[in-house]
Formats: C-alpha cells, sequence, structure tokens
C-alpha cells in the first residue's frame, strides 16, 4: 500500500474504510499541509536500535513510546516488528511496522498507529464511528466483516472500542497495490478523547478466506491483543491504569 503524497493518511486504514470525511465538522477541517514523511532508510536509526535490542533481549523488545497532540502513547512492539514508515503534520500522523526483511509494500503482517486531531469531537457515537471507519465493502470482492470484540471507557474518560474486520478475499484496485484475492484481517483499537481519536491496528495478509474461517478467531483477539501489552495513551508521562488498557489471553 504504497502512497507517498496526496492521500498518505489513507494509505494503511484505506482498506479499513477510515474516510476522514465520514467525520467531517466545523471543528475538524482536514490539513491540507503536506506530511513530513520518513520511510525505511529515514528509519535507519531507529531500525538499528530495535534489532541491537532485540538481539539482546528478546522478551523485552521493544516499546514505542511518543508524545502525540499532547498525550503520551505508549505499546509493546512485539516480535521482529519495526518501523517502516512515519508520516505527520499538526492535524495526523501515522507510523508502520513491519517483520524484518518486509516492507510496506510486501507485507504479511503489519502494525499501524494512527491519530486525528479533532476527530473525537465528531457529533456520533463512538460506536458508530467504529461502523463508519471499519464497517465498509470498498475493496472488498466478497462481504467484509466487522465485528466489535470489546468495548468500554477508561478511568480517565477516554472510550475504547475493540474490533475484528476486513474481508477474506481483496479485490484489484480496491486500494493501492492491493491484489485480487489475497485475505485481510485486522484488529483496530480505537480510542476516544473529547478532542482527539487514535487508532492502534494489527493486520494479516495472506490465503484468502470464507467467512467464519478469519485467521484470527474471536475468541483469539485478547491473545493477539495482549502481545501490545500496556497500551497507554496518558496525559503525562507517567503510565497508570486510568490511562492504559491491556488485554489478558484467554
Amino acid at each position: 500500500m504504497s502512497v507517498r503524497t496526496g492521500t498518505i493518511w489513507y494509505r494503511r486504514l484505506a482498506f479499513a474504510g477510515l474516510s476522514l470525511a465520514a467525520l467531517a465538522t466545523p471543528d475538524f477541517a482536514i490539513s491540507q499541509n503536506p506530511p513530513q514523511v520518513r520511510n525505511a532508510p529515514d528509519l535507519a536509526g531507529e531500525i538499528a536500535t530495535y534489532r541491537e535490542q532485540r538481539a539482546k533481549d528478546p522478551e523485552g523488545c521493544c516499546t514505542y513510546s511518543a508524545p502525540v497532540f499532547g498525550r503520551e502513547v505508549r505499546f509493546q512492539v512485539f516480535g521482529t516488528f519495526e518501523p517502516a514508515f512515519e508520516a505527520k503534520n499538526e492535524r495526523q500522523m501515522i507510523v508502520e511496522f513491519v517483520p524484518e526483511g518486509e516492507t510496506v509494500e510486501n507485507w504479511t503482517r503489519m502494525i499501524t498507529f494512527s491519530t486525528f486531531r479533532g476527530a473525537g469531537a465528531a457529533p456520533v457515537s463512538t460506536a458508530d464511528m467504529q461502523q463508519r471507519f471499519f464497517n465498509v465493502s470498498a475493496g472488498c470482492e466478497v462481504a467484509n466483516f466487522s465485528r466489535v470484540i470489546a468495548s468500554g471507557r477508561l478511568a480517565d474518560g477516554t472510550e475504547y472500542n475493540l474490533s475484528s474486520n476486513g474481508c477474506g478475499s481483496t479485490a484489484a484496485g480496491g486500494y493501492p497495490g492491493a491484489r485480487s484475492g489475497r485475505g485481510e484481517q485486522f484488529l483496530a483499537l480505537l480510542l476516544r478523547d473529547p478532542a482527539n481519536v487514535a487508532v492502534l491496528q494489527y493486520a494479516e495478509r495472506g490465503e484468502g478466506f470464507s467467512a467464519g474461517q478469519e485467521p484470527v478467531t474471536d475468541a483469539m483477539v485478547p491473545a493477539v491483543m495482549s502481545r501490545f501489552r500496556s497500551i497507554a495513551i496518558c496525559r503525562d508521562k507517567a503510565v497508570s491504569d486510568n490511562c492504559s488498557i491491556a488485554f489478558a489471553a484467554p
């Protein structure tokens, strides 16, 4: 899914149908300023650090931590995932991780973290927002699916919605780089405070699958998400239960 300019904010979430226009309000104008983009060669230093940390402590590596729109975001980047793409401007940002040896064009698994300033103030419920973001059939040769696995509210008031989404067979041209017949599934944790929205995704892409035969079953979702460990989106660097969420393996 390689889109370097113009539709940069849709590159990974295009398949999910995350259209910012769906949230357009007078208070949420999509910025036209060009994003600051970093591809894998620009991230060579970070990639080297991830690999060094992983070699020393495979279980402890690696933590992604960054200030985003006044909040400190933190989660575990598990396995051999490492940063491969980043883009941001004053209203939106996206960072993508792929397993070592894969690219943002040729990937089998991907972690994506995206944030959207002002989207939290959209006049829709969080449940409706999840449906608008992810329950779309564009890019699918067969019917898509989108099921809520868990939802609630953190102690600091941030709402969360965890869903399993995708389609068993993608259509050629459904998004930049799409090939017919591949199955795609992504787990999406949507975090919403009164101002902003953040989305943490884990995606798998491979052989097509039939309805009800998703690679990650609903029962497996908590175990997969538990690999992120404590997912924090805090107003300061002190991570606490007030501003973090963790999913336990069944």
